[in-house]
């Protein structure tokens, strides 16, 4: 008994079973999609130019080969990573591990918790427990943790445009050591303004290497012009403390206290506190500010007045005399 099969191609007979497809095109079965499909390539790849596909790739192949043999000696670097012989002090993988620090300004600081992976510093945030602050933190201290990781910052010491050793700093530092031993005649110091306590325990231990040198201190820009008026009013160095917080009525004279002046983070907080409105009897702090060009603090006041820096000594004087002329006349009222 003979039996007969069918050997025509796949494609010449009818489906069997269920018909799947990949595309669309597929689903169509277009003449189109199936001289695609006849090709391995689309047209023009299997000929460069003239040059046979196959016989450039046995080319590159050869070349690769001839490459690697001559280029055996050029490997990336290895580094063979070894595990702690002794595993560092409250630091494991992958947990976070906190630490107070803070950002020095000129006069003051911003207390903070800085958040370290593995020694590494990643996050800063107020610290919560320095209650003038209550945990907020400032946009500069925010950004400064990318200052630990800014590729331009400075390196190492230069002098004359060239970058010196340790050694040469400390050949530098010991001559000046001995050229001015004793009293330190003729010897001076230029730094910026710090409230840095570590900074002024190392000042005085120089003090009294060198007593008669020079420590001087200065800063292009003086956020707290308040403190010459406190030095001839009361001949003291002393530095006003605001709280908004209490105050019903708030007046600024070309002074950006949110932002720029030393203490804007505590200040912020403080009017924050007098906006607060929790019953229908609280009265709402308001803000009047008069300044010479757009600020943070012009923004949240809700009376405005734009005015040139010279006016602004006439309009505190108009405004000193009127409100002395109200409290004299709120003393004459019977009660």
């Amino acid at each position: 008994m003979k039996r007969k099969f069918d050997h025509s191609p796949a494609a010449q007979r009818e489906p069997a079973g269920p018909q799947y497809w990949r595309s669309l095109d597929e689903l169509a079965d277009t003449p189109g999609f199936r001289e695609h499909m006849a090709r391995e390539f689309p047209e023009g790849a299997a000929s460069l130019d003239g040059v046979d596909r196959r016989q450039f790739m046995k080319l590159m192949a050869a070349s690769f080969a001839l490459g690697g043999l001559g280029l055996a000696g050029c490997r990336r670097p290895e580094a063979h990573i070894l595990p702690y012989g002794k595993s560092v002090e409250y630091t494991v993988p992958g947990l976070p591990l906190y630490f107070a620090t803070a950002m020095p300004l000129r006069k003051s600081a911003i207390p903070l918790l800085a958040e370290t992976h593995q020694g590494r510093p990643t996050k800063l945030e107020g610290n919560p427990s320095y209650a003038p602050h209550g945990g907020a933190s400032s946009l500069l201290a925010q950004a400064s943790v990318l200052d630990l990781y800014d590729p331009e910052r400075a390196l190492g010491h230069t002098k004359d445009g060239s970058t010196l050793t340790n050694a040469q700093v400390n050949d530098i530092l010991a001559g000046i050591n001995k050229t001015y031993a004793g009293n330190g005649e003729g010897l001076a110091f230029l730094a910026d303004e710090s409230a840095s306590p570590t900074r002024a325990r190392l000042v005085a231990k120089l003090k009294k290497v060198f007593p008669r040198a020079i420590w001087a201190e200065y800063e292009p820009v003086q956020d707290e012009p308040p403190v010459a008026a406190a030095q001839a009013s009361f001949g003291k160095n002393v530095k006003p403390v605001y709280r908004f917080a209490k105050a019903r009525r708030i007046v600024s004279l070309d002074a950006d206290f949110f932002h720029a002046e030393a203490g804007s983070l505590y200040y912020a907080r403080e009017f924050a506190k007098g906006r607060r409105v929790t019953k229908p009897t609280d009265e709402m702090n308001r803000l009047y500010v008069a300044e010479s060009g757009f600020s943070l603090t012009g923004s949240m006041a809700d009376h405005r007045l734009r005015l040139a820096s010279s006016h602004m000594l006439a309009l505190a004087a108009a405004l000193a005399s009127k409100v002395s002329l109200s409290e004299n006349q709120t003393r004459e009222i019977p009660v």
